[in-house]
């Protein structure tokens, strides 16, 4: 499969780079210094851009099948990145034919608040409105928007992130309805390797799956 990466800069995009291209994907990424991607491989394209600049990334959608994005604002000030992004995204693949986006968002966002809320007291109702509070509102403007795109979209709502090694076991959960336990902490490479793996399954089409360790 052909994946177009957005984010491949960050933390979490590294290491999804390096999950694709275990998994024999033929991988591009779209990053704003080309130079700063070190790693080099046959089946790893790098273009210089950035996805808020609808010709960049329409340049880079072509001959895609699919576009996995882990890009987030690194500091909680108001902010339309997410939203700019999603609005390009959703545009250009629709204008390139691009079927499938897994898209990296947060527990607790959206449609998933309330759920947080309830599930831990720490995280819902001292973290996320006092340090996350921009971010996340948006990242609830992206997820509209991808989710009113007629797409194949997954977006993947992981706990806070961790440099640990993978989990044995990842919980997903769907069912906003429930009062659950939840992890506050999940692994980096747990989060890609489950990204990567929702290139090619079906399982959560047209869902926010939250996962923890």
């Amino acid at each position: 499969m052909n994946v177009l990466v957005l984010g491949a800069n960050g933390a979490v995009g590294q290491i999804v780079i390096v999950e694709l291209l275990k998994s024999n994907h033929e991988v591009t990424a779209l990053v704003r210094n080309a130079g700063a991607i070190q790693l080099q491989h046959p089946r790893l394209t790098v273009i210089q851009g950035t996805p808020t600049n609808m010709g960049d990334l329409e340049a880079a959608l072509a001959g895609q099948d699919a576009v996995l994005s882990t890009l987030g604002a690194r500091t909680n000030k108001k902010t339309t990145l997410r939203a700019d992004v999603a609005g390009n995204v959703v545009s250009g693949m629709r204008k390139r034919q691009v079927r499938r986006l897994v898209w990296l968002d947060a527990a607790g966002v959206g449609s998933s608040k309330t759920f947080v809320k309830r599930s831990s007291f720490l995280f819902g109702r001292i973290v996320m409105p006092l340090l996350l509070n921009h971010m996340y509102n948006d990242a609830a403007v992206a997820d509209s928007l991808i989710e009113k795109s007629g797409c194949e979209w997954i977006i993947v709502r992981p706990m806070s992130f961790t440099n640990k090694a993978k989990a044995e076991k990842l919980t997903v959960l769907t069912d906003m309805s429930l009062t659950v336990r939840l992890g506050l902490r999940i692994a980096r490479a747990d989060v890609a390797a489950f990204m990567v793996e929702q290139l090619t399954k079906d399982d959560y089409v047209g869902k926010m799956p939250i996962i923890h360790a």
